[in-house]
């Protein structure tokens, strides 16, 4: 768009923080100042050990995990995701991939990454909603760190309604027989980045894990927009 027809559609339909309502300053940004500096970074990408890859152990291998931010409920991060998943702000996930991706850069922890694998929707589900809010996400990842997407690895076979109310071992039972591989031939001895928007139990990365693992000599990391200690 010319610079003159910008800034009259502009003039007439100025931008918003997502998160304050705010003007911003910057067109094209999704956020004020204010509210950047104010989300709750976790800085995972560069801490081994951390609290994400500490909730796994003993439940599937990871390499290494990070989180862009810690989920908090009624909190600027929830509210964005929201928008993201069901007021079509689809943008937003590449926005906080690229984040995400570019902390993950700066450290050592996530070099030799093969492919990025997206927790996929049940097709269903993601007809009805339009696109799935996650592969925005990982598409910027696999891009920034020139990996290869593979949406297609992993299927949801099974539709159910959230499961969140019920405990993690309740909810992987449930969830184990829900994903299945497809087209998983050239995964094998790759390192493999699971990508998904919040993790809460870590149900659903167990349950996606397990079918990767499958795959002899496949290493696996963990990456996610946000995280619930």
């Amino acid at each position: 768009m010319p610079n003159i027809l910008r800034n009259i559609f502009d003039l007439f339909f100025p931008e918003e923080c997502l998160n304050c309502g705010s003007l911003l300053e910057v067109q094209g940004k999704f956020l004020c100042i204010f509210c950047l500096s104010e989300l709750p970074l976790t800085h995972y990408s560069r801490q081994p050990k951390n609290q994400l890859e500490m909730a796994f152990i003993g439940r599937i291998p990871l390499k290494a995990a990070t989180s862009l931010f810690y989920f908090e409920r009624k909190g600027a991060v929830q509210k964005l995701i929201h928008q993201l998943k069901y007021q079509g702000k689809s943008d937003l996930g590449i926005f906080f991939g690229l984040w995400l991706a570019r902390e993950m850069e700066q450290s050592n922890r996530f070099e030799g990454i093969d492919f990025v694998i997206p927790v996929p929707m049940h097709p269903k589900k993601e007809k009805e909603r339009g696109y799935n809010q996650v592969i925005g996400f990982a598409s910027a990842i696999a891009k920034e760190l020139q990996a290869e997407l593979r949406p297609d690895v992993l299927l949801k076979v099974n539709n159910r309604k959230t499961q969140t109310s019920k405990n993690r071992f309740d909810r992987l039972k449930i969830l184990e027989n829900d994903y299945k591989l497809h087209s998983s031939d050239q995964i094998k001895n790759a390192h493999i980045l699971l990508v998904d928007d919040i993790i809460t139990s870590g149900a659903t990365i167990e349950a996606c894990g397990i079918q990767l693992m499958k795959h002899n000599g496949v290493q696996l990391s963990l990456a996610s927009m946000a995280f619930t200690p």
